[in-house]
């Protein structure tokens, strides 16, 4: 006999982003574990009565539900980050799925356009059955392919974009010392501030996530140079992360009032599509791929510099900001020019809060960064003590390396191992920085003249939603 659920509660519950299947819980409360202890997301809940309930109680049930009453998943607190879905081993709770709404849009006759993240390709690799710190680049571009899609872009091209967006704002916070200036790239943060934080919306980067400028791109811009009617596209993006199924439907990153990402694939959900399509991965695969066109990302959005590849790990944006300034003031850059200090840390031992400083041209400046929820409760807490330019948040433990639409990985320490394989893209990328990348900036040239063409396309605002 199966154990019975500590529970009564039946049916499903669901937001854009994650679906509970109350009949598949056995109420034995790791998702509550990791929402409250690990992520602090209940626990905020707790400490204010203002905010909305907790996501999911001690006792495996939704915030006081019952047989008769519900609290509906919607209607909590939230933010998308997807760590309960790895942490959830009965498979009652799962990102929300809309993949099968790729093969609807291939029969409808549209044109798939495919735009996978930094960390999807290392962790695609591990879903498809290589080894942790592998990458399954080539092989993903291959198989999206062989089962319809008709481009594939890499959203690296939107990082190196991001990067140049996110320095704008630094340096114009730090000259009128308003800031520090937050990081806007990870959409759980962004859900967590309009919900949570709204006195720090000023202080977020009004820039657009890599995927928000990338995809609002191939809406705005790319469609006219093929000649396509925007609504005859469908953008795909392969994420690590839940929360990019919350982002692709905000109403704020649209063109023409239609979705600039049409549908978002977690990394789980993509591994489950190719293997359904009977395509499987191997490291000679992998090496194969890479020199043959097949293992290529099409133009124009396949050429990005080195330092977009390390978005996908913690410390990743700040390091590419901060290339980014040596690349403008012509000074050579080296790791060994940031002056890294943990001032923090979780007693898990993964969490933290690290201060990188470095100076150049006789400038110093200082970021903070934060990863886990309850490293970036403590984060916001210390604002002011940390004296800082720059705040880089990601809501998971770790970074996107190991956001909740990544494979579900047991032994922890072999999750920074998916960050050697980021290293090792950016070690072997053509170009450093992203001011190296001349095609990324004379698309943007050419498709947004003026500073307005480009907060158009890269920029978005924010919402109190508390």
């Amino acid at each position: 006999m199966p154990p019975k659920p500590a529970h009564e509660v039946h049916g499903t519950d669901s937001t854009v982003a994650i679906t509970i299947d109350y009949d598949k819980c056995m109420g034995c409360g790791m998702c509550a574990k990791v929402c409250n202890d690990t992520q602090s997301i209940g626990a905020l809940a707790k400490a204010d009565p203002k905010m909305p309930p907790n996501v999911i109680a001690r006792n495996g049930d939704n915030s006081a539900n019952t047989t008769t009453t519900r609290v509906a998943l919607d209607l909590t607190n939230c933010c998308g980050c997807g760590q309960c879905t790895n942490a959830c081993s009965f498979g009652a709770i799962t990102p929300t799925s809309r993949v099968d709404e790729i093969a609807k849009a291939k029969a409808a006759g549209k044109k798939l356009v495919a735009v996978f993240a930094p960390a999807t390709r290392v962790g695609i690799s591990e879903a498809m059955g290589m080894a942790p710190g592998t990458s399954g680049e080539a092989q993903l571009i291959a198989a999206l392919r062989q089962i319809g899609f008709d481009y594939v872009f890499d959203n690296l091209w939107g990082a190196d974009a991001c990067t140049i967006e996110d320095t704008k704002e630094v340096l114009h916070m730090r000259a009128h010392k308003s800031g520090p200036c937050y990081t806007s790239c990870c959409p759980a943060w962004i859900n967590l501030v309009e919900l949570r934080y709204p006195e720090l919306i000023p202080k977020i980067s009004t820039a657009r996530s890599p995927n928000g400028m990338i995809c609002s791109t191939i809406k705005k811009h790319w469609v006219k140079d093929m000649n396509i009617k925007a609504e005859d596209v469908f953008v795909v993006g392969f994420m690590p992360c839940t929360a990019k199924k919350l982002e692709a439907a905000r109403p704020q990153l649209t063109t023409d009032g239609k979705a600039d990402c049409d549908v978002s694939v977690t990394t789980k959900e993509a591994a489950a599509l190719l293997k359904a399509n009977n395509i499987t991965f191997s490291a000679d695969k992998e090496a194969e791929l890479k020199a043959k066109p097949e293992g290529k990302f099409d133009a124009p959005f396949g050429e990005f510099s080195g330092s977009a590849y390390i978005f996908g790990k913690t410390s990743g944006v700040t390091e590419s900001v901060a290339r980014y300034v040596f690349a403008l003031n012509k000074e050579p850059f080296t790791a060994a020019a940031i002056k890294v200090e943990t001032v923090w840390e979780h007693a898990d031992k993964i969490q933290n809060i690290k201060t990188l400083e470095f100076t150049c041209k006789g400038e110093t400046y200082r970021a903070a960064v934060a990863h886990g929820g309850t490293a970036v409760a403590k984060c916001v807490e210390m604002e002011k003590e940390l004296n800082v330019d720059v705040v880089e948040i990601m809501m998971c433990p770790m970074g996107c390396q190991n956001g909740g639409g990544q494979p579900k990985q047991m032994k922890k320490d072999l999750i920074p191992k998916r960050a050697e394989g980021l290293d090792k893209h950016d070690q072997e990328c053509k170009y450093a920085d992203c001011e190296s990348n001349q095609p990324m900036h004379e698309y943007i040239n050419k498709h947004m003249p003026t500073e307005h063409d480009i907060h158009e396309a890269f920029h978005t605002f924010y919402e109190n939603r508390k």
